[in-house]
């Protein structure tokens, strides 16, 4: 998790006020407006008392200045779309910052920067989902990610949207996310099996749990012996 060094209140609303003047400038200047609106955004966390968040108003405004500098003088840095995914405090809020990771991705094309975003930023974005319990941007996020110009989701990605369901008791989901690795997803691994065992004997199916575990033997995948053992302490 990216940690950012809290500035008062007076700092935020100081450089706020100075921030949409240096907009209008060159390139340079723009650059810099940029960086700190989106360091001012997520600086104003630790002042609001919601879960670490800055203020809607603060972020949307922010945002606002983020699609001027990509529409007016090209993408953005990767750093910047995570902080502004960490500063989000609603849902809404982060699907609107979903939408600018695409209009970024698409001012990369016309750069001819077709490379996908990293795997930290997609991360931090899916992390962010699953916080707010914005379960629709976690799914698109792993499900259709390519369109906002991710890679394809990895393996421990696959796992934290298992690990979000088995929180929430979501059977029917953690079966459907486990079929699509198997189907076209990375390879599950031996913490793939354990969160899978654990959930279903959670929800008392240990019959469920064993047939996991055969199978990802049968699959050659490592199973721990600690999901071996948690079947037996709670079956």
């Amino acid at each position: 998790i990216l940690w950012v060094v809290l500035h008062s209140r007076s700092a935020w609303v100081a450089f706020m006020s100075t921030a949409a003047e240096d907009v209008s400038q060159e390139s340079g200047g723009m650059d810099g407006a940029v960086d700190g609106a989106v360091g001012g955004a997520v600086d104003g966390a630790g002042q609001n008392g919601v879960d670490g968040a800055a203020e809607e108003g603060e972020v949307e405004d922010t945002m606002d200045r983020l699609r001027i500098r990509i529409t007016e003088t090209g993408p953005i840095k990767q750093r910047q779309l995570q902080e502004l995914y960490m500063s989000c405090a609603s849902g809404a809020t982060l699907q609107k910052a979903v939408e600018l990771t695409r209009l970024n991705y698409l001012a990369r094309g016309e750069l001819h920067q077709h490379g996908p975003f990293s795997n930290k930023t997609s991360s931090t974005l899916l992390q962010q989902a699953m916080k707010l319990e914005a379960l629709d941007i976690a799914k698109e996020v792993i499900l259709h990610g390519a369109q906002y110009g991710f890679g394809e989701p990895s393996t421990r990605q696959y796992n934290m949207l298992l690990i979000y369901y088995s929180k929430q008791g979501l059977l029917k989901e953690i079966v459907e996310t486990y079929e699509l690795m198997k189907v076209g997803g990375p390879t599950p691994d031996s913490e793939t099996c354990f969160i899978l065992v654990k959930c279903f004997v959670d929800a008392s199916r240990g019959d469920l749990a064993r047939a996991i575990v055969g199978e990802f033997e049968k699959a050659g995948v490592r199973v721990r012996d600690g999901a071996r053992l948690y079947i037996d302490q709670h079956e």
